[in-house]
């Protein structure tokens, strides 16, 4: 069965047009800085990270993006140590950090979301100057319906983070069709954001296999 099949968590691929002069690192338990950013900024979410990205970007200032896992608050039997998913993008601001938007999907009897951390992304596909954020998961699952693969895309209008979303319905039966879904806010993006989104969740899709 290609969903359970997920990719370690590894890497994450960071796409910044060079140009931007926006910069970013990402950073794992094993690093200093994941430390160093927890002891400055505290640790936000429930849960540990998985993974740390901070970004700054010129003229807005600097954002942490926390994706943790947390212990399973539901009974939960597909995986032996379920975890519930928390992920949000903070503004860092005099010593202090302040909530911009944040996310949260949880596993319960045989459904476990994933994060799939090799395609949860940043970049700025439009060019102007304010990076996206993609948050890539899967939602595994037992039973015969299709599994769903995600992509979240965060963007920036103002002073207002907003989200957009595009799922890949994976065919459990040989006889089912791939599909795909995008909500009203996908269809407002722009073209080259919605085109990033789509390869995201096609490399996705084909790494699972």
């Amino acid at each position: 069965m290609i969903f359970r099949k997920l990719l370690p968590i590894v890497a994450c691929v960071i796409s910044i047009s060079s140009f931007s002069q926006i910069r970013t690192g990402v950073y794992f338990s094993s690093d200093k800085k994941y430390n160093e950013i927890i002891e400055d900024v505290g640790n936000p979410l429930p849960g540990n990270p998985v993974m740390i990205v901070q970004s700054f970007v010129p003229n807005y200032g600097s954002y942490i993006w926390f994706l943790n896992e947390s212990k399973s608050e539901k009974p939960a039997y597909l995986d032996e140590s379920p975890k519930d998913l928390h992920a949000g993008i903070f503004l860092e601001d005099h010593g202090g950090i302040i909530p911009q938007i944040t996310f949260k999907d949880f596993a319960g009897g045989l459904a476990q979301p994933k994060y799939l951390i090799n395609f949860c992304e940043i970049g700025d596909a439009d060019h102007d100057g304010f990076p996206e954020f993609y948050l890539t998961y899967f939602e595994e699952s037992d039973g015969l319906d299709a599994k769903p693969l995600k992509v979240i895309v965060y963007t920036k209008s103002e002073k207002t983070f907003s989200k957009a979303k595009i799922t890949g319905w994976i065919p459990f039966q040989e006889e089912d069709q791939y599909r795909e879904e995008k909500d009203a806010n996908f269809k407002l993006l722009p073209k080259a954001i919605r085109l990033k989104a789509e390869k995201t969740l096609k490399d996705a899709k084909n790494g699972m296999n």
